[in-house]
């Protein structure tokens, strides 16, 4: 649990809010420099698992290791983790200058010039004041506060929800791009998970408090495939074959693995299948079972 070269260890993660079991036995493991998809439905526990590996809440059984150590509540890893949640909030009354001063109290590594420059790259205006901001530029000053003191370890919770395009792409493919490039390990959700597709190492499915499924991302790209057929000749229901779409006598399904495409055509099921490589929102929202 302690080996330092894995960034993130969880076995059997208990959490329950009341009566509601929302981890229920979660095991995860990230190893330094690994960028991992968190993929999930709303409630699925996304950032109640966050907020543990943040030490914001405990555990309420199984363990937990981060950066090699063990969240106590004591504060030691708040200068190792930069966290973007879903939907981030400031003090209202201060600049976006005071908010970046006020942060760096809390962080020793904090870099003045990195945030600085951070600001001029994304064109936030400093003098801004952050209860005036719009959601886009709220989400700027988000990403400047979880990456000026360049952690080991980056927990981004839905970072661009609701932005639009031209904001989106430069968080995505510039910023975590650059600090995926820096070796630091990097849990990502996102409800598109398909642009961000080239930027993961692996993909997790986080389904009823649990990992679900795990697979390698260059998998989900190039071993998944979107296949035409006839109702008649459909396969029955099995672990590596999702229904997508079913129109009359057509059925489109998405089949995870070329083992598994060479089984089903070996049974004689696929005789005159029309079979496709799979985009990559279609692959994650068939592991989703959407």
């Amino acid at each position: 649990m302690n080996d330092i070269k894995t960034a993130v260890a969880c076995h059997g993660l208990l959490k329950n809010f009341g009566r509601k079991e929302v981890l229920r036995g979660l095991d995860l493991a990230a190893a330094e420099g690994e960028v991992i998809g968190i993929l999930g439905r709303n409630g699925s526990g996304k950032t109640t698992l966050f907020k543990v590996l943040l030490d914001l809440l405990a555990p309420d059984a199984g363990g937990v290791s981060v950066l090699g150590l063990t969240p106590d509540g004591s504060g030691a890893l708040r200068g190792l983790i930069g966290y973007v949640p879903e939907k981030p909030s400031f003090h209202g009354f201060m600049t976006v200058e005071e908010t970046l001063a006020f942060r760096a109290a809390f962080f020793p590594g904090w870099d003045k010039a990195k945030a600085a420059q951070l600001c001029k790259t994304l064109e936030l205006d400093t003098r801004a004041k952050t209860g005036t901001l719009s959601k886009g530029n709220t989400a700027k000053l988000a990403w400047i506060c979880a990456a000026a003191h360049n952690p080991r370890l980056l927990l981004l919770d839905e970072p661009t929800s609701g932005l639009d395009y031209l904001v989106r792409d430069h968080i995505l493919n510039g910023l975590v791009s650059e600090m995926a490039e820096g070796g630091r390990t990097i849990l990502i959700s996102n409800h598109r998970m398909g642009e961000i597709g080239g930027l993961l190492d692996r993909v997790c499915v986080l389904k009823d408090g649990r990992i679900s499924a795990d697979h390698k991302a260059d998998f989900i790209k190039t071993e998944t495939f979107r296949v035409g057929t006839r109702q008649d000749s459909r396969p029955p229901e099995q672990p590596g074959v999702r229904l997508l779409s079913s129109t009359g006598p057509l059925c489109e399904l998405a089949v995870f693995g070329k083992a598994k495409l060479e089984e089903l055509k070996s049974s004689g099921k696929m005789n005159g299948a029309e079979i496709a490589p799979l985009d990559l929102d279609s692959a994650f929202k068939a592991l989703l079972g959407e």
